[in-house]
This record gives C-alpha cells, structure tokens and sequence, in this order.
C-alpha cells in the first residue's frame, strides 16, 4: 500500500509519530489517520508534512494517492505523477500521441496499452490500468478537476483498435467536452509546425499550494519541472497552440465528423 510508503519515510529518518505530529501542528492521532488513508492531509498541512518527513511535495502526493496501483509493474514515476494529478486543480496539457489519457474509454485504453513495449503487457496490468483510468476520470466527471486540452489532429487520427472502439471514443470525447470544466481544442494540420509540436506531450498543473508545475513523459520515464522560468515558457507555448488550433465549438463539430466517419466502417 501507497500510505505504508509514509511509515517507512517516517521511521527512516528515526522519527516517532508525535515528533512528527508536532512538526505539522496536528495531534498524533491525526497523523496516525493519515498513515492508516482513513483520512488526508489538508493542502496547507502538506508543505509541513513533506518537509517533517523529508521527501519533495511530489513524492508525498504520490504516498497520498488513492489511485487503483499495479504495484508490479507501475514505474515510481507513474506512482508520482498520478498522486499529483489526483490533488491538482487544473490541468492545461496538450497530448500529440493519442486521446488524453483522462479521456480514454476503456476500451481505446486496453487497446492502446496492449500494445505498449515489444512484447506487450499482462491482461493484469491492462485491466488495472483501466480501473486506473476509470477512477481518474471521476474527478473530470465530478467537475473537481479542470481540464484544459489541445489534442493535434493527428491523435485523434491515430487508429486504436477496431473501427467501433474508435467511434465510441470520439462520441466519449464529445460527451466529455460538453462537461463545464473540459475544454478541448483540435489543432488542425492546417496549423503547420509550431512550438507545442516541438516540445510534444507536456501537462501544466495547478494546485492548492506551491508553484504551478509542468510534466514532461519520454523514453526513460517522466519528470516534472517547478522552475518558474521554464514553466512560464511552457505555459506560453500552450497559450500559443490554443490560438492556433480550431475553438472549442469548431473543435467538437471535427469529432462529430470522426464519429461519423469510424461509425459507417462498424
């Protein structure tokens, strides 16, 4: 379990529960929820708590995260990302490989993940990823977590399996933008080379406490950058794609075609 991860960090540095409590400033009962996930951190308590236990924000998020986990096979960069995905805000992320992942049905994400690698995946491990990804999409559903996408047309071209799973993934994609909190905008190929392009897939998140944060993914795993230079340059080439790509309205009347279009080949 995520939460054990929070006892072995406090007992590595040879710290009680108490010393640790009063670090924070909450009695030692409290604590022992936290260690137990019968109950979580506030955001204003975090800091306190990341700096008692000597980790980064980052590592505590992904100790905190209630995310479905393929202890097995899930990276402790995955691990990180999603803790700090389930406490963020907001998300601005523009995504060329594929439909954003927050999006996904179920099945586009068994196809798309059975894939991953030379020899493939367990069905183990695409059966929690999809209970991963359908825990996740709660937040989106719920509205407590806002979702600003610029997806290249080329992802949403990108044949994931059979016509009818292409089809119910572009009508899902639709559903999901007509939610207050989704915002999706397709960046025609008409838009030409720009800076987003170049940089390929990135996320900026927001949250309650610190500094916005962008996560990079490639070959090697994922990291996040907290610079606030690099993260204000990040958050321009978004504002940039967003100008160049089709409006939110233009953008659902292209997916509306999509469907059309993989609905006559089911």
């Amino acid at each position: 379990m995520r939460r054990q991860r929070l006892i072995e960090a406090r007992k590595a540095i040879g710290k009680t529960q108490e010393e640790v409590a009063e670090a924070v400033g909450v009695d030692r009962t409290t604590l022992g929820k936290w260690e137990r996930d019968e109950s979580t951190p506030q955001p204003g308590q975090r800091s306190r708590y990341a700096e008692a236990l000597g980790i980064t924000l980052d590592e505590l998020a992904a100790m905190l995260s209630s995310v479905p986990s393929i202890e097995a096979e899930t990276p402790d960069w995955v691990s990180t990302y999603l803790g700090m995905e389930q406490s963020a805000t907001s998300i601005r992320a523009h995504e060329p490989r594929g439909v954003y992942g927050l999006l996904q049905t179920p099945r586009y994400t068994a196809a798309l993940i059975s894939r991953v690698g030379i020899t493939g995946v367990s069905d183990t491990y695409i059966q929690r990823s999809i209970e991963q990804r359908l825990y996740r999409q709660k937040r989106v559903r719920s509205g407590d977590l806002e979702i600003d996408l610029v997806q290249p047309e080329s992802a949403l071209h990108l044949v994931v399996g059979t016509p009818e799973v292409m089809a119910e993934q572009m009508a899902s994609c639709l559903e999901l933008a007509e939610l207050p909190t989704v915002t999706l905008r397709v960046s025609p190929y008409s838009a030409g080379n720009h800076e987003a392009l170049r940089l390929g897939n990135f996320a900026l998140m927001t949250h309650p406490w610190g500094t916005p944060r962008v996560h990079l993914e490639g070959y090697g795993g994922g990291r996040f950058i907290t610079n606030a230079d690099e993260v204000s340059y990040f958050s321009a080439v978004f504002d940039q794609a967003k100008s160049m790509a089709l409006t939110p309205v233009e953008s659902k009347k292209f997916v509306q075609r999509l469907e059309k279009a993989w609905s006559k080949k089911c």
